[in-house]
């Protein structure tokens, strides 16, 4: 860059540190027509490095730069924009920046040090070769040492396999050396140093997969000085903030040894278990006035991380679970019970601060109390470890817990104490106590369980009437989650006791939200305890106008936990339901109307509709009630109302689900034409999708009266619901309007395929150019979906008819059908789906080989990946040089192994017991790789779909359907060419099975 824009640069970085607007936009714009020069780089880095030029200016220029390197560096960043700069300026770059580590100015030398970073992420160590002896250099010196750790810091991160062994035997005494050297080097750059150590552990012992004696050669000669500074580390005086820090990272080193290589580290287990204890018994004090509100905890370094002493706990507790979850040293733990479950009460103490947090905001609150949504506090983690605890050494923690609350209570009236104590009881649940079918023989030890009913007798009934609202809800909350387990009459003053926290105008939202708890809690007993149901049916009656009043006046936070409890009760008692279906219709009502298609109460409103309709006492009313509010909506021509018009065809299709046959007039005459209305005058996107999922159902549950349906023009609902089927069909139509689409269109030739005639193969045609473009998997499995269920129920015609279809490659539709189905079958969800396609391939299989058809066995489609020989990590430079490869087989051959992948789904259990020596080819091959998959699950998404549960195949054992299906195919002469095909994981699934496979 010439010396003019050189001072052009200057000028415009000194603009955008102006406090006018003006200038600063000006210059802001003038910098983008500088950053694509070929200098500008450079120009940058001199400017930083340059000590004449202000500070501000010189951090301006290094954070300019950083983003130059994100945009600019490498066409394969996610960010990258043109132009790339040249070789020569990447050299020269490369060159200079190391400079910057020496850097006395910590903003500046920290960007220089993520320059370098985000540059090593892409060139080393192929394209920067020397970049690591250039750190190694720099961390003899103490003006760069910290920059260097930052930068090692990622780079660590960034080694490969490759090159690990290489940096090992140089890395690692350094960092020792780092670590013990206390005058020269900060905490902050020792605490690098552990977390350094901590990464290359991670990968060395990663690479013991291919080389079990890595670990041995590598890490053994320098794990003992390691643990040895460790400890002395950890047994050092606390002076500042940042010790925790260090604390953290050495506690999270060990975690990651106890995991990796257990029998190296477990004969220093109890020197550097006592140091590691005492992180939680010699912060008694520090931790009391902290969640007092009488000191604060540091929040995060400069990395963003918890340095304080909650983060040193929370590596404590990450500790004690890794111990508790290896059988062979979780005797440590059980040895000390007792103090572990004391101390895991004690730091779930709430700190002040959130305490204030949540009078202030009970929405808050209740975001935080549910269990989905709730943030990973320290709290939430003692929890995890109480309850891992207790999984396993059940008897002994029941009996240590009940120790640890005594010690806690005796001579103490602390509200947080007594909260803390209710909270950990309330984690475990029932079964801490003993069960009333449990004999106890003489000499035995009576407190191998919890005494529940001496706790509610001193602190959870005294509890009650405490001015702490915490306190008092969560003796609810226990009060609902031991109702089970306690005398009639104790239940019954629990129920009447959370139906009050509700009824009671001057209670504090927060006492009013854990009430709403205990009783969702209690509707849940319910279900299993006449107790408990009878004392509801007594007590709710009374509360249930306060309770819709409470669900309806707070902000959706309150509001969809209130809404979920009100659904449960609405299950409770259909006699009770029906008593007050009038009043929920009316809050279902007011809530859709007040939070306008909130996506978090809008699910729940749903329910409730669900519920209701599932009434016979409840559905009419109903129906006479919301309609007309819901086709208001849909009519409306309000831009605003996009959202509510989608919740509007959502809540209007359950109410057809749940409806009696047929349809009442106010549903076909009025909300099937508004549907209508607003499908073909909107482009909302999910108005779209949500109204195709309305018109399947009315198509679906009254397919006549669809039919029979004409609207002002004479045009038939029928036409009306093909029309929008072409619409969301259309390759120009947003693939986010087309999720549901295949379903629609199943739907109308199922229900409807003798009425549709020309249409029939239209609809059809369209789905062939959708699935052309389509890109979204759950898009294509749909559209896939209704080819398997043409051939499930007419294989002839839908063979014949994509036979027939040219497809995009020049070749048929059936070959380009089927090309994407099977490349793609292993990633479809959905048991029911799942189900669909196995049965629609195994039926293509017995067409394609029984009677030899060459449509079908003449196609030739991707089989298994070809594996790198090597088998070694690769760096992202070569990842782009080489991409996959894949095997070509005969389309026959592909259906076999996908059959026998869906087989193996329910082969988990015996194959993970199997050694594991195969797991490369597990992961390789691909089949393994949904075996336990949490896609082929329960479709609960179905429950309310009665197209679907009146299906056959919904309730097929496809297991067994599978098993047999592959056992007759065994028979065949052509079997022993499929096994030529099969892997040695597909051979282990067939031999698991029953099934031949030689």
């Amino acid at each position: 860059m010439s010396s003019a824009l050189k001072e052009a640069l200057l000028e415009c970085m000194a603009g955008t540190l102006s406090p006018e607007g003006n200038v600063r936009n000006a210059a802001e714009e003038r910098l983008k027509a500088l950053e694509v020069t070929e200098h500008f780089g450079i120009d940058l880095m001199e400017i930083i490095l340059e000590e004449a030029y202000t500070p501000p200016l010189r951090q301006l220029a290094s954070v300019l730069l950083r983003q130059y390197v994100d945009t600019h560096w490498n066409p394969l960043a996610e960010k990258f924009v043109v132009p790339e700069p040249t070789n020569e300026v990447k050299l020269t770059l490369k060159a200079m920046v190391p400079l910057g580590l020496q850097e006395s100015n910590s903003k500046i030398r920290n960007s220089v040090a993520t320059v370098i970073s985000r540059i090593a992420h892409w060139d080393w160590p192929e394209a920067w070769p020397n970049l690591f002896q250039i750190l190694m250099e720099n961390l003899t010196n103490p003006k760069s040492v910290q920059g260097a750790m930052r930068v090692l810091t990622e780079l660590a991160k960034e080694i490969t396999d490759e090159h690990i062994l290489q940096v090992v035997p140089i890395i690692l005494p350094e960092m020792l050396r780092i670590l013990n050297d206390r005058i020269n080097y900060t905490v902050e750059t020792r605490t690098r140093a552990v977390e350094i150590f901590r990464t290359i552990v991670g990968i060395v012992t990663t690479l013991t997969e291919v080389d079990k004696t890595v670990v041995k050669k590598y890490l053994s000669p320098c794990l003992e000085p390691f643990l040895h500074e460790f400890v002395s580390c950890l047994e050092e005086k606390i002076i500042q903030y940042k010790s925790y820090a260090l604390q953290k990272s050495i506690v999270k080193a060990i975690s990651l040894l106890l995991r990796r290589c257990p029998k190296k580290i477990s004969p220093y287990l109890q020197f550097i278990l006592k140091p590691i204890w005492d992180i939680l018994t010699s912060n008694i004090q520090e931790f009391r006035l902290y969640f007092n509100g009488e000191a604060e905890d540091a929040d995060v370094d400069s990395d963003g991380e918890e340095c304080g002493i909650e983060g040193a706990v929370f590596s404590v507790f990450s500790l004690i679970q890794t111990l508790l979850e290896d059988p062979s040293m979780n005797s440590v733990v059980k040895s000390g019970l007792v103090d572990l479950i004391y101390y895991i009460i004690f730091y779930m103490q709430l700190p002040q601060e959130r305490v204030e947090s949540w009078i202030s905001s009970p929405s808050t609150f209740a975001s935080d109390e549910d269990e989905v949504n709730a943030t990973y506090t320290l709290r939430v983690c003692a929890q995890d470890i109480l309850i891992l605890a207790c999984d396993e050494f059940p008897e002994e923690s029941y009996a240590a817990l009940g120790q640890a609350v005594d010690r806690h209570l005796t001579g103490t009236t602390d509200w947080r104490l007594q909260e803390a104590c209710l909270y950990a009881v309330c984690s475990l649940g029932t079964r801490i106590v003993k069960p009333v079918t449990k004999e106890v023989q003489p000499g035995a030890n009576n407190q191998q369980y919890f005494n529940i009913h001496g706790f509610i007798q001193n602190i959870v009934f005294p509890g009650l009437s405490s001015t702490d609202v915490l306190l008092a809800g969560r003796c609810l909350v226990l009060g609902s989650n031991f109702c089970t387990v306690l005398t009639p009459d104790l239940t019954r003053q629990f129920v009447q006791a959370a139906t009050q926290g509700i009824i009671q105008q001057d209670r504090n939202l927060i006492s009013k939200i854990l009430a709403a708890k205990a009783i969702n809690t209690f509707v849940e007993q319910a279900k299993d305890n006449l107790t408990v149901k009878m004392a509801l049916l007594e007590f709710l009656p009374g509360a249930i106008d306060a309770f819709i009043n409470f669900a309806a006046t707070q902000p959706v936070e309150i509001s969809s936990d209130c809404l979920e409890t009100i659904v449960q009760i609405l299950h409770l008692d259909e006699g009770f339901t029906a008593a007050v279906g009038h009043r929920m219709t009316t809050l279902a009502i007011a809530c859709f109307v007040k939070f306008n298609g909130d996506p978090v109460i809008s699910p729940t409103l749903e329910d409730m509709v669900r519920v209701l309709c599932q009434n016979a006492n409840c559905v009419l009313p109903l129906q006479q009630r919301f309609t007309p509010t819901l086709v208001s909506i849909l009519n409306s021509e309000n831009p605003d109302l996009g959202g509510a018009q989608a919740v509007s065809m959502d809540i209007l299709s359950v109410i057809i689900k749940a409806s009696p046959i047929p349809l009442s007039p106010a549903l076909i005459n009025e909300a099937f034409p508004a549907v209508i209305h607003r499908v073909f005058n909107s482009d909302d996107h999910t108005v779209l999708q949500n109204g195709g999922e309305c018109l399947r159902a009315f198509t679906a549950m009254s397919p006549l009266q669809v039919y029979e349906y004409r609207d002002s023009h004479g045009n038939s609902g029928l036409g009306h619901v093909v029309k929008l089927a072409c619409r969301l069909l259309d390759p120009s139509t947003s693939e986010f309007s087309a999720s549901f689409v295949g379903k629609l269109v199943t739907t109308l030739i199922m229900k409807t395929g003798d009425k549709l005639g020309d249409q029939l193969e239209l609809l059809l045609r369209a789905v062939l150019s959708k699935l052309q473009s389509a890109d979204t998997l759950s898009v294509i499995q749909n559209l896939c979906m209704v080819y398997a269920h043409l051939i499930n129920t007419q294989l002839d015609a839908a063979l014949n008819f994509l036979d027939s279809v040219p497809g995009p490659t020049g070749q048929s539709a059936l070959h380009f059908v089927m090309t994407e189905w099977v490349s793609r079958q292993q990633c479809f969800f959905g048991l029911f789906d799942r189900k669909v396609s196995a049965i629609a391939l195994s039926k293509l299989l017995q067409q394609g080989v029984t009677q030899n058809d060459p449509r079908l066995s003449q196609i030739q489609v991707k089989g298994d990946p070809i594996i790198d020989s090597f088998g070694s990590r690769v760096t992202r430079s070569r990842a782009a040089l080489k991409p996959d490869q894949w095997t070509v087989i005969p389309l026959l051959i592909k259906i076999f192994k996908l059959l026998i992948h869906e087989l193996s789904t329910f082969t988990y259990e015996e194959y993970e017991s199997d050694d594991s020596a195969d797991s490369d080819e597990k992961e390789n091959q691909g089949i393994g790789a949904v075996l336990g998959d949490e896609m082929f699950q329960d479709d609960t998404e179905f429950l309310d779909d009665p197209e679907v549960l009146q299906d056959p195949i919904y309730n097929m054992d496809i297991e067994n359907y599978l098993k047999e299906y592959l056992k007759e195919f065994s028979t065949h002469m052509y079997y022993s060419e499929f096994l030529q095909h099969l892997t040695q994981l597909e051979r282990k699934v067939l031999n698991l099975s029953g099934i031949r496979c030689s």
